[in-house]
């Protein structure tokens, strides 16, 4: 079991490469629609409502096991795409929690719980999905887009609850008790997205660097970086960057966005005060994103005016969700001999 679900994990993690690809969203749909059957009759079977007939019985006896298995395949999708949708500290706390779920799905003592539970995770795989496929389907972000996703998942959860109730006079008291996990799971990816702990999905940064200069001509753009010392061969931009006068930061940034998204971006600077120990915001660049290249939106944000010290710049929504952060120092250059220079297109 162990292997499977690495093997599982990191078959998601080379292979799904758009979050807008309608393949792997037919198949998240698909995975859905399982889980949905498989939950329903395993209640029914439980209860007596529903005996499986004597060729069923042959591939239903493997039910628990294919329950698990696509809630695996869900889950593990789910903290790809989330995972790879911010790399800011913040919303690491919902990926986080992505993987504690995808974990405890594969602990025995999970694998025997009832409906309650059951459904509790349903209704978060559920949520999870929409909170990106709404926004796809609609090209936008923004509260009221988190909004319609999280009521349309409660309503999926009511209409299983009714599927699962048994008939009777306490039948609608029944769909409550079971809604209810759900429901306070729904609830507290609400409060997350209040606080700005769940990522920005479908958004995501692919690359972004510091340069003394971005050039953009017919053929795309130019990044300009100091040659890195022998050293440190890796270096691939101008951290830390070394400051003479006349020089600006640039701040480049390919941000993919499905197709027919738009969306504005905000390019946040940030100051670091060691006196307060606070970050100090000192710039908010907008930057208008259009959907739809597999190799990301290239935009650049430039600042004229900076001092020696610890630098942050956020590629954020417009409420407040980071989708990148980069962090780097800014020290003055007061040698004298020219420098050296290379170049990467991007």
């Amino acid at each position: 079991m162990p292997a499977t679900f690495v093997a599982g994990f990191l078959f998601d993690f080379f292979t799904m490469q758009r979050i807008d690809a309608w393949v792997d969203l037919a198949f998240q749909l698909g995975y859905l629609a399982a889980l949905t059957i498989l939950l329903v009759y395993q209640q029914r079977e439980d209860t007596g409502r529903w005996i499986p007939g004597p060729r069923t019985q042959r591939l239903w006896r493997y039910n628990q096991e294919a329950l698990h298995f696509v809630y695996g395949g869900l889950l593990s999708a789910y903290v790809v795409l989330y995972l790879r949708s911010s790399t800011s500290a913040r919303p690491v706390v919902f990926v986080l929690l992505l993987v504690a779920v995808m974990v405890i799905n594969e602990v025995p003592l999970a694998r025997g719980a009832g409906y309650r539970l059951r459904l509790g995770l349903y209704g978060f795989c559920v949520l999870s999905f929409l909170t990106y496929f709404v926004p796809i389907l609609l090209g936008r972000l923004g509260g009221w887009v988190f909004l319609l996703a999280l009521l349309s998942a409660a309503a999926i959860v009511w209409q299983v609850t009714a599927w699962l109730a048994g008939p009777g006079l306490g039948r609608r008291l029944e769909r409550v008790r079971l809604f209810a996990p759900a429901g306070a799971v729904i609830a507290s990816i609400a409060v997350l997205y209040v606080l700005r702990l769940i990522p920005p999905v479908p958004l995501s940064v692919q690359f972004q660097g510091i340069y003394h200069d971005v050039r953009r001509d017919a053929g795309g753009y130019t990044l300009v970086f100091p040659r890195p010392p022998l050293w440190a061969p890796w270096r691939r931009d101008s951290r830390p960057f070394e400051r003479r006068e006349g020089d600006r930061l640039h701040y480049f940034a390919r941000v993919f966005a499905p197709a027919g998204f738009e969306h504005r971006v905000v390019i946040r600077w940030e100051l670091l005060d060691p006196r307060l120990d606070t970050w100090m915001t000192t710039d908010r660049i907008p930057l208008a994103v259009v959907g739809g290249r597999a190799e990301g939106f290239r935009g650049t944000a430039v600042k004229a005016n900076f001092t020696p010290g610890r630098w942050r710049v956020t590629a954020e929504t417009e409420d407040g969700r980071a989708i990148a952060t980069l962090s780097f120092e800014v020290a003055d250059d007061a040698r004298a001999s020219e420098r050296q220079w290379r170049t990467i297109d991007a």
